[in-house]
């Protein structure tokens, strides 16, 4: 009823209902800071009753240094009528009852009481989350960033109709492309498809089907600032949301002109070193007969004469045997390998390979022995081949142990592989020199060719297998031959 009457009172309470109602924390003060209300909602924030901040001053609220300066603010206004933060929303470091710390948006506004005095409302908002979502995307960006830059592909991210949106830093720097000049265009409109005269057309097409949700693969040609043009393989690649839906594409390539240019090298130097072989082929076809016909004859003419010159010519007849099997090993190595592969029992079939050298074995002095981890253990090699190349390393052995060489193959499972390892008692190979006994006419024999192995590493190779050298539990070196699961049954 008195409301009725003092309308003027009414609207006051109103006005005390919405504020202390109000969402985000209200508080209204004087001209000196003084509190004079304050939401309900400032509990939630700051940990004090509405009633136990009014008559206090709204520093209380305050860390320093605006704790110890706000009076100072205010005094400014009463002797200017000017204050900055007036209309305005700023993000200020505000405190909670227990004097921790938190940040906050503080929107400050005036109004004038009926006497003429001012009032000053603040409303704060916690934008604590607010700034740790947004740490987050930072750290999530610069993450990004660093993986997106750091890859040594050439890399994008395209909207769904084509428009660029990044370009990473390896793209940039191999094309001399900037960022900033292709931002937001379409990606057939860039400056790097210049050296192919259908380049804008494909790249739009496969734009298009990647937006499709197709992934498109291909090779193109880039141009770069400098003029260079470059191979590239290139991929573009739709990214789908939760939905299935298209939202973004990935366009990536990797530089592969050196590798087309190695490619490009190395099938010249096959295609010439085929000739060579063929060439070596006839030239080896033609001299052989020559040389055996003089062989003999030099030999025939040494029958007949003084022992002087029958050790002169009795060297020459030596030299031109060498010189024969030099040919003889030229030609093995220049034509190319045919296998027959037949699958045999391991151990029978190295068994059959020494028995063969027994000969040679017996008039050494030499032992040789043969092991099998598991008799059931079988190979798949072409076998007249495979058995040049178990020959060649048992020589070999007995040749670098004249008195006494031991010698043992043992054949054994290692993982998927077979493996067969050929040890002996000499004086090894050393490390260093280890690579180049495979290569053509290096010999570590004073008579010999240097062909023995480079021909025993070209077999094994087109069995899918691999030979090494290292150090035999024997002294010596060990010869292990790995074959491939394909080319290895067990």
């Amino acid at each position: 009823m008195q409301d009725s009457l003092n309308p003027n009172l009414a609207h006051a309470d109103l006005l005390r209902s919405i504020v202390r109602a109000s969402l985000d924390p209200l508080i209204a003060i004087d001209d000196h800071g003084t509190i004079l209300l304050a939401s309900d909602s400032v509990e939630r924030l700051f940990d004090w009753k509405p009633e136990e901040l009014v008559g206090q001053n709204v520093r209380v609220l305050m860390p320093e240094p605006h704790h110890s300066a706000h009076d100072g603010y205010l005094e400014a206004f009463r002797r200017t009528g000017k204050i900055n933060i007036i209309g305005r929303t700023r993000e200020f470091e505000v405190r909670r009852r227990n004097g921790s710390p938190f940040l906050a948006d503080l929107s400050v506004n005036r109004a004038q009481l009926a006497d003429g005095k001012p009032v000053f409302i603040g409303v704060f908002r916690d934008v604590t989350a607010r700034r740790r979502a947004e740490m987050l995307v930072r750290d999530s960006e610069a993450r990004f960033h660093a993986i997106f830059d750091s890859t040594l592909h050439f890399l994008g991210l395209l909207s769904p109709d084509g428009t660029i949106l990044e370009i990473n830093r390896t793209a940039v720097d191999a094309t001399g492309v900037p960022v900033e000049e292709v931002l937001g265009k379409p990606f057939w409109k860039g400056p790097w498809w210049a050296p192919m005269p259908d380049g804008e057309a494909v790249v739009r097409a496969s734009v298009e089907r990647a937006a499709r949700g197709e992934t498109v693969q291909g090779e193109l040609l880039v141009g770069t600032r400098t003029g260079q043009v470059l191979d590239v393989t290139f991929s573009i690649k739709p990214i789908r949301d939760p939905e299935g839906r298209v939202v973004l594409l990935l366009p990536e390539g990797r530089d592969v002109t050196e590798l087309k240019r190695a490619q490009k090298a190395e099938t010249q130097m096959l295609r010439a070193l085929a000739q060579v072989g063929e060439s070596a082929a006839v030239l080896v076809h033609e001299i052989k007969n020559p040389i055996t016909a003089v062989n003999v004859a030099l030999r025939a003419v040494a029958d007949q004469l003084g022992t002087e010159h029958k050790v002169v010519l009795e060297d020459l007849a030596s030299r031109m045997q060498r010189l024969q099997e030099l040919m003889k090993g030229t030609l093995s190595f220049a034509k190319p390998v045919k296998l027959q592969p037949t699958c045999v029992p391991a151990k029978n079939y190295i068994d059959g390979c020494v028995s063969r050298l027994r000969l040679h074995i017996v008039k050494a002095g030499a032992d040789v022995a043969v092991e099998a981890a598991d008799e059931s253990l079988r190979l798949e090699v072409d076998v007249a081949l495979f058995e040049e190349v178990l020959a060649n390393l048992v020589i070999n052995a007995i040749d670098a142990q004249p008195h006494g060489a031991r010698i043992k193959i043992r054949v054994e499972q290692e993982g998927t592989n077979v493996a067969l390892h050929v040890d002996d008692n000499g004086p090894g190979i050393p490390a260093a020199k280890r690579d180049d006994v495979f290569r053509p006419f290096v010999s570590t024999k004073e008579q010999g060719t240097g062909l023995g192995l480079p021909i025993c590493r070209k077999i094994v190779e087109e069995h899918g297998g691999s030979i090494e050298i290292g150090t035999s539990p024997l002294g010596g070196a060990r010869f292990t031959i790995r074959l491939r699961p394909n080319l290895a049954k067990p």
